[in-house]
């Protein structure tokens, strides 16, 4: 239920999409490490993902990073870096933050370099909501490259 709104915010601010507006959905798969510590918990995460955007790309993706949360899954730290492939083999990387809950959220990423077409992205902001069943992963983007 969570991620149907998250779903809903997202298709309302996309009315609001301009020239230089994007967005893009993905579906993957996760894997997590974790160990406890002082009733909190460090996650080593990754994932894999396919996607696709309202600007006719298309691709895969990978990400890595570690999270630490507190007993209730609350993040206290959120360190993420996915690397997009698209089409024609160009390439960007975002780096995400969120401080939300684990399990499903809403967050902000960055595009911090890229190849060919994404050159141009560099700098762009975003906002996502992700959601998982299981070790699967839901995730819709709305990126706003006006700078």
């Amino acid at each position: 239920m969570k991620f149907i709104k998250l779903i809903i915010g997202l298709v309302f601010f996309n009315s609001f999409l301009s020239a230089e507006d994007f967005k893009r959905e993905g579906s993957g798969f996760s894997e997590t490490e974790e160990f406890l510590y002082d009733n909190n918990k460090v996650i080593n995460y990754k994932n894999q993902t396919t996607w696709k955007d309202s600007i006719g790309n298309y691709g895969i993706s990978k990400c890595l990073g570690l999270i630490v949360s507190d007993k209730k899954n609350n993040i206290i730290d959120y360190k993420m870096y996915c690397n997009y492939t698209d089409q024609n083999e160009d390439k960007f990387t975002h780096k995400y933050e969120r401080d939300t809950d684990f399990s499903a959220g809403v967050g902000s990423s960055i595009i911090i370099s890229g190849t060919g077409k994404w050159v141009k992205y560099i700098g762009t902001s975003c906002t996502y909501a992700i959601d998982y069943l299981s070790k699967a992963l839901f995730i819709v983007e709305k990126c706003n490259s006006s700078q």
